[in-house]
């Protein structure tokens, strides 16, 4: 059998929506790609408009409306035997039903501009630390639970590269795409605005020397709405192998310096590195605004200013175009990650410090 269908036979989709699957059979070859979003619409009422379809790749040019089924790449693992005259294709759809698609809870006028990251007194080998890895039964039930849907493969001998997206990536705001939307401009010029300067450019940068993850503490409906919005899953320059949202997220008790705790999320690379295992604390590093987010991991962590567009400097922000220097000259460093103290990032860019500095010793108090 050639990549694309053959006459007569029947075509299966099986799309996969956050945690449901919906399956569409005895597709004609003849069916477009544009009715499919319509049929997937009916069952799913997420309009055609806010689908985005990953997986189906066309024999040739780029996945459109008007491609039809029998030009779509079979993949072997996907053929059934030529006796049951089927073809199937997996993919993963993303989109929100309309009705969802602009309530966000953290979206409200009351919330500060600015989100605590409590000034933890929380350090690999303290006693705290150690408790939560010894205590593996949260780690162990959110691996467990948490399932992976690959959009991107990772390529190999990559390192990896997660990225928060709210006040890191991005400052999202659902009122302005609101009235863009009642216009039928959705897309325009407020979701570019939303972006922190320099975004595509740095993911651009980070995409050539890094396999990408997006970990967002929102819900997958929200994470959805803004990586569509803003055109994150369709860039030229860049590919996510992944996202993941708050269920992979869980809850441990820290010390601020103040000596009070407190409980707050945490984002354990661990349960990536259990489901990926060419990816551990030797390669990779966790772009984050909220250092408490790094707790299990702390030697992974690179703290970022939080990016507020209200922000009157926010136009000018840079914070992005250092970033992606420090990472270049990370990746070209070939060096254990474990070698390097990420905390220290911003002094590399400026050359005040090394990147990998061979006597700790000699370090100033």
């Amino acid at each position: 059998m050639e990549d694309g269908v053959a006459a007569g036979k029947g075509i299966t989709l099986i799309a996969k929506w956050g945690k449901e699957r919906v399956v569409l059979e005895n597709l004609d070859g003849e069916t477009t790609v544009g009715a499919v979003k319509d049929l997937l619409a009916q069952r799913t009422g997420v309009l055609s408009k806010r689908q985005k379809l990953i997986g189906l790749k066309p024999k040739s040019s780029k996945l459109n409306d008007g491609v039809v089924l029998k030009d779509l790449k079979v993949k072997n693992a996907n053929k059934k035997a030529d006796t049951d005259n089927v073809v199937s294709h997996e993919f993963i759809m993303m989109g929100t039903k309309e009705e969802n698609i602009f309530v966000d809870p953290n979206d409200k006028d009351d919330l500060p501009d600015v989100v605590d990251d409590f000034d933890l007194d929380f350090n690999a080998g303290s006693s705290e630390w150690l408790q939560h890895v010894a205590n593996g039964d949260n780690l162990k039930k959110f691996t467990e639970s948490t399932m992976i849907h690959v959009m991107s493969e990772p390529r190999p001998g990559k390192p990896l590269l997660v990225l928060d997206l709210d006040h890191t990536l991005l400052d999202f705001n659902s009122k302005a795409l609101q009235r863009e939307s009642s216009t039928q401009q959705v897309g325009t010029g407020s979701a570019v605005n939303m972006k922190r300067p320099h975004m595509d450019d740095f993911l651009t940068r980070a995409y050539r020397h890094y396999d990408l993850v997006v970990w967002s503490q929102t819900s997958w409906r929200w994470l959805e709405t803004k990586l569509i919005e803003l055109g994150m899953l369709t860039h030229p320059g860049y590919r996510f192998c992944f996202v993941m949202d708050k269920t992979s997220m869980f809850k441990v008790t820290s010390t601020k310096r103040s000596g009070a705790q407190v409980v707050h999320y945490v984002k354990p690379l661990q349960i990536i590195w259990s489901k990926f295992p060419q990816w551990g604390s030797h390669n990779t590093a966790h772009v984050d605004d909220l250092s408490r987010n790094f707790a299990l991991n702390l030697g992974c962590g690179i703290k970022v200013t939080g990016f507020y567009r209200k922000r009157s400097k926010a136009g000018r922000d840079s914070e992005l175009l250092g970033l992606a220097k420090y990472l270049e000259q990370l990746a070209e460093a070939n060096v254990s990650f474990e070698k390097v103290k990420f905390g220290e990032w911003k002094d590399v860019v400026t050359e005040s410090r090394s990147l990998v500095r061979e006597d700790d010793s000699k370090e100033e108090e």
